[in-house]
């Protein structure tokens, strides 16, 4: 383990490899349910190239961590002050083309299942993602700490994000945060996918 310094940087381009890698890693069980053992590989090349298509604007938001030189981590920000439109961009014929109809639709259905509306002031966080054997270095600490940050820049009253109740690691580290539940949603698709039943959105206010 090495004493190297954590650097965060907004997403480019030539980072989609990387990216993909954190979340097929840190989301394991979302890629399974997505696209299955025997496909998982193909959902993997599937994500990459949907981003590619999508350019720099389908990586808004996005920011990386860097750490012993490599992308260790993720966490998207977004805001609807800072949100632009995605370049039309065939992804269901994509996924199509690659997995078969049915397929495709499940593994569609099973990446978006949980979804939040942005409001006007404040900052959504999602793809909270870090490598796992990068986990436990104080990189999800890091990259909390630079939303935070994003908020106050941006002057919005708080942040928030959903997690799985049943993650006991993500809410230690969210509530030690200073993040407290807002509601409770239920999802039965979440549950039929992912046996994921009960989701929390948290808040925490801009200090």
């Amino acid at each position: 383990m090495s004493d190297s310094p954590i650097t965060i940087r907004a997403a480019t381009p030539a980072d989609i490899d990387g990216v993909v890698a954190v979340h097929s890693d840190a989301f394991n069980d979302k890629f399974l349910a997505a696209f299955g053992r025997a496909k998982f590989q193909i959902g993997v090349d599937l994500m990459a190239e949907t981003w590619r298509r999508q350019g720099p604007a389908g990586l808004q938001g996005m920011w990386v961590a860097i750490l012993d030189d490599q992308i260790v981590a993720t966490i998207a920000l977004r805001a609807r002050i800072t949100m632009r439109q995605l370049p039309p961009v065939p992804v269901e014929w994509l996924f199509i083309k690659a997995l078969g109809v049915a397929r495709a639709m499940y593994a569609l259905t099973a990446l978006s299942i949980i979804d939040h509306p942005i409001a006007n002031n404040e900052l959504y966080i999602s793809d909270v993602a870090v490598r796992s054997n990068f986990q436990r270095r104080g990189v999800a600490r890091a990259l909390m700490q630079h939303a935070t940050s994003e908020a106050r820049r941006l002057n919005l009253a708080s942040l928030c994000l959903f997690v799985s109740a049943t993650n006991r690691a993500a809410l230690a580290l969210y509530t030690q945060a200073g993040y407290r539940i807002d509601t409770t949603h239920y999802s039965f698709l979440a549950w039929l996918m992912m046996r994921r039943w009960q989701w929390l959105l948290l808040r925490a206010k801009t200090p």
